[in-house]
């Protein structure tokens, strides 16, 4: 398997008491926003009291974090579970995109969305932001080395440009599909799929660079 040496290692699964509740969250945060909802709103989505609730999260700030935290294990299970075994990388990374861009829920972009805006101002969720990411960043980093080593991908391929083009492209799809009803994720990713593969073919190192490296 093409394991993520380095990566974080996802952390104890969520209890299902607490999937209930991260699940109610994200419904209750898409339909109303992190500020707008309350606990007490939270707790009706997952069919429990107030008080119950907070045995299990303390604040919004503690769901939002078990929220980001259980994305991010998430993402590293299905990095790790990446090989070669299973045929072409493209395919594989194309395969998980889909995934997490296209069968998930519309909400869990308009989460995403919100997350992202609450970056800009908040250090705590900019941290969170960035541990996703940099899962993310290090699942395909491996994934696109073996590629390489494999000769599916040119030996070439500027890896720091393809990586930076799929992160533009990826949080370009998950704004559309937030803020656009009419977007059609399926027609969509087609696109973004058949990009993703032409690029890998063109972003290439300079002779000069490619020769020294």
């Amino acid at each position: 398997m093409l394991n993520p040496v380095g990566l974080p290692a996802p952390e104890r699964a969520p209890s299902e008491r607490q999937t209930r509740i991260l699940d109610a969250a994200e419904l209750v945060f898409a339909r109303a926003g992190f500020h707008a909802a309350t606990m007490q709103d939270v707790a009706a989505e997952a069919g429990m009291s107030p008080g119950n609730l907070y045995r299990y999260f303390a604040n919004k700030d503690a769901i939002i974090a078990g929220m980001a935290e259980r994305d991010r294990s998430q993402i590293a299970a299905d990095f790790a579970d990446l090989g070669p075994a299973r045929g072409s990388v493209l395919d594989q990374l194309e395969a998980l995109g889909r995934k997490h861009l296209v069968e998930e829920p519309r909400e869990k972009a308009v989460i995403c969305l919100q997350i992202w805006a609450e970056a800009a101002r908040n250090p705590e969720m900019a941290r969170m932001c960035a541990a996703i990411d940099g899962t993310v960043v290090g699942g395909l980093a491996v994934a696109i080395a073996g590629a390489k080593a494999s000769g599916e991908l040119p030996a070439n391929l500027d890896d720091a440009r393809f990586l930076q083009a799929i992160f533009m492209m990826a949080d370009g799809f998950f704004c559309r599909r937030a803020t656009d009803p009419s977007f059609d994720p399926a027609m969509m990713a087609e696109t973004l799929f058949t990009a993703m593969r032409g690029l890998a073919q063109v972003l290439l190192l300079p002779e000069a660079e490619a020769s020294s490296s």
